[in-house]
């Protein structure tokens, strides 16, 4: 304990942290002024003012006549600079890209600072200050790109080093990495599916693309200021500004356009229904009211200081989904077995003749007889199982929310600048039945299962400027119950059948609400060439779950060492191995024949025992904290050098409830005896018996392992341009932390 709290406090006092990238929903601006000669100017006084909000943070060049701006919003802004003894330069149409470091040089003529100067071009095409490649989806791409699913991350795809099979961009893969190795944030929060955290691009709390302003992607060595993955994506909500701008837009896709598909036609089912709604809008601007206080109206206008944005985006589907099922064919299912012998004839055999013989089951017949018959061989031998093709109905309606809120609270005070920002997302989602998991019946009239959830996150953060210290301090929280749930629950055991499809859905419901509370504060420093960057984020994370799965008995059909059913090569002329294997099948399913059976029991608490019936009902408690401090040193006008640490604590998740299950450690160390894995040339022991499993978590006194306190991940990156015409070189070595799941 000592040595945890001795850790934690050397590096509370360094602020070091992983996460940052969490925060990243700002970019930066740095740049430089010079006088006609290419001397550096000091003392100029540099204004940025935001073209849409009207928003303005001032500063002064320093010796070198270079300045920043950090942790700045998105957008587009212009750039005042003065100093006497020469004119005032304007420079306009300076955009700052969320995640990304842009950079701007302005050249001052001399003359008097009454005249004014429109400069153009100020702004560096190539960025020679940031060793990581970072690709920015503006907000015209995001608007102007086609996107059948409205999607606004489905952009991912486009950019390289993103391998996607088929059209799944949730699943790609960045760098030839797993999807854990991906962080996604929207404003500055984890958006992941912290429970189960496999896809690359899923943002679980679904942005709207109305609402999306622009998004980053950062695919290679990131820095010290960025965590949780070695590829980076943040998106960030549109905000409003000093115009009232406002959108209403109704998309409709059709299935009366389509063709059928070739299977479809090939076995004569319909062709798949689709009929799409996309519906939704927008409005934003400046915040105004009446202040009734004193009796008298008075107006208040929140111009250049408090703005709004909302939108609403709807979704009504009603599809098919083709499916092709295995099923028997009228003759097998009274017995009779088909097959091509090896002398190449038709071979008949009646298969409650074979081996033990037997007679048809009035429980498997039941089912057997509730299946259609088949109506293609695009599947089974074709003599006594075939397919059955049909198409499933469905409907997927969803809704989501955005809203957005900025306000200046006070400006250019002693103690300093502050801006709140609030931004609010909801989302519902029902899928019945969820042909995405393909959780539906498996013939029609059956049981199905249907996916529902609601996904909300949200957010506040306070924008601090103090002089050149730049701050956001930001709070925000995720959950997203989301639950597959089964129509109804069985009644009687499940039979598992062994040469066609399983007559009942087995799946039985499932679900989870993973909670994530997130504390982030990231600050950024500039002294001389050096810009300091440092800053903490705590997560909390919360998952409630549940699982039904296999607590229903499910019966086997087949057969086991006692139980055989008698069928051998020799009860078949001219028959092969693989004519007996299907034989089999088929005479254990319509006889009954059992092989097995099975059912999964669960702990209702540390007395209950297993119990036959009872759902394994779960709670998990995660927390991490990183700290980082990264330096950017501009050694030369093209040459920076970017050096930083990051340090993680991960905690050891817990279960409250202590019902967590692990074998006990002295069991599964092998014959070099407890202690010995890793001694190879250890005196062999006497073998392991049979483990113990012990309850642990919770108030067990035992963890589910130790806590993992020499995190600490070192950066170095290095940009480099031999001049500002020929491109520019990037180096970059680090590590790239921990990915949690």
């Amino acid at each position: 304990m000592k040595r945890f709290l001795g850790i934690m406090t050397v590096v509370a006092a360094l602020l070091l942290s992983q996460h940052a990238a969490q925060a990243q929903t700002k970019g930066s601006l740095s740049g430089s002024v010079q006088d006609p000669n290419g001397a550096p100017i000091a003392g100029a006084a540099v204004g940025l003012k935001s073209t849409s909000t009207g928003s303005e943070r001032n500063t002064i060049t320093n010796d070198r006549g270079a300045f920043s701006f950090n942790l700045v919003e998105p957008g587009d802004y212009s750039i005042v600079v003065e100093n006497a003894g020469f004119k005032k330069a304007v420079a306009t149409g300076v955009s700052i890209e969320v995640s990304k470091a842009s950079q701007v040089s302005i050249t001052l003529e001399i003359g008097l600072a009454s005249e004014t100067v429109t400069v153009t071009s100020a702004q560096d095409v190539i960025n020679t200050s940031s060793p990581t490649l970072t690709s920015v989806i503006s907000t015209k791409q995001v608007v102007d790109l086609p996107l059948p699913t409205r999607n606004p991350l489905d952009l991912a795809a486009l950019q390289a080093g993103i391998a996607v099979v088929g059209t799944n961009t949730r699943g790609a893969s960045v760098g030839g990495l797993r999807g854990s190795a991906t962080n996604v944030t929207q404003d500055g929060i984890n958006a992941m599916d912290n429970f189960v955290k496999t896809s690359s691009f899923f943002d679980i709390s679904s942005p709207s693309l109305n609402s999306t302003a622009e998004f980053s992607i950062t695919t290679n060595t990131v820095g010290s200021e960025s965590g949780r993955g070695v590829a980076q994506v943040n998106l960030v909500t549109k905000g409003g500004s000093n115009d009232f701008h406002g959108g209403i837009f109704y998309l409709h896709r059709n299935d009366a356009f389509n063709s059928n598909t070739f299977f479809n036609n090939a076995t004569n089912t319909p062709k798949e229904s689709l009929r799409q709604h996309f519906f939704g809008f927008d409005i934003g601007g400046p915040v105004h009211f009446l202040n009734f206080g004193e009796g008298v109206p008075k107006h208040w206008s929140g111009k250049d200081k408090a703005f709004f944005f909302f939108s609403y985006e709807g979704f009504r589907e009603s599809f098919q989904a083709s499916r092709n099922r295995t099923v028997l064919t009228p003759e097998a299912r009274s017995g009779i077995f088909r097959y091509v012998g090896t002398n190449g004839v038709v071979q008949t055999v009646n298969l409650l003749n074979l081996g033990i013989g037997g007679v048809l089951n009035p429980l498997t017949k039941v089912q057997i007889d509730s299946t259609p018959l088949p109506n293609n061989d695009l599947v089974g031998d074709g003599f006594n199982t075939s397919g059955f093709r049909f198409n499933v109905p469905g409907t997927d309606p969803n809704d989501k929310y955005v809203f957005r809120y900025d306000h200046q609270l006070v400006k250019d005070t002693r103690l300093g600048s502050h801006k709140l920002e609030f931004v609010y997302n909801r989302a519902t989602f029902l899928l019945t039945p969820d042909t995405f998991n393909s959780l539906e019946a498996p013939f029609p009239g059956g049981v199905n299962a249907f996916q529902s959830s609601v996904r909300t996150l949200y957010t506040g953060a306070l924008v601090s400027q103090f002089g050149n210290l730049s701050s956001v301090f930001r709070y925000g929280k995720q959950y997203a119950p989301v639950g597959f749930l089964r129509e109804s629950q069985p009644t009687t055991p499940f039979i598992n059948f062994s040469s066609f499809t399983d007559v009942e859905n087995r799946f039985l419901s499932q679900g989870r609400n993973t909670t994530v509370h997130q504390f982030s504060d990231n600050f950024a420093l500039p002294k001389g060439n050096h810009l300091f960057r440092f800053g903490f984020d705590y997560q909390q994370v919360f998952a409630d779950t549940f699982n039904d799965t296999g607590i229903n008995p499910t019966i086997n059909l087949g057969t086991n060492s006692s139980n055989g059913n008698g069928i051998t090569l020799a009860s078949l002329p001219f028959g092969t191995n693989a004519d007996v294997s299907r034989a089999s099948a088929i005479f254990n399913d319509i006889v009954g024949n059992l092989g097995s059976a099975s059912a999964t029991f669960n702990v209702l608490s540390a007395n209950s025992g297993f119990v036959l019936g009872a759902t394994r009902s779960r709670i998990f408690r995660g927390r991490d904290l990183a700290l980082f401090f990264q330096d950017q040193w501009r050694v030369k006008s093209n040459l920076t050098l970017s050096l930083g640490v990051r340090y993680e604590f991960e905690g050891v998740p817990t279960v409250p409830n202590g019902l967590a299950i692990q074998p006990d450690p002295k069991d599964i160390f092998g014959v070099s005896g407890f202690g010995n894995v890793f001694r190879p040339t250890a005196a062999v022991g006497a073998p392991p018996g049979v483990a113990t499993l012990n309850f642990v978590s919770g108030s067990t006194g035992i963890g589910l392992f130790r806590n993992d306190l020499n995190n600490f991940a070192p950066f170095v990156g290095i940009a480099y341009s031999p001049n500002f015409d020929s491109g520019i070189g990037r180096a970059l070595f680090g590590e790239s932390g921990k990915s949690s799941i």
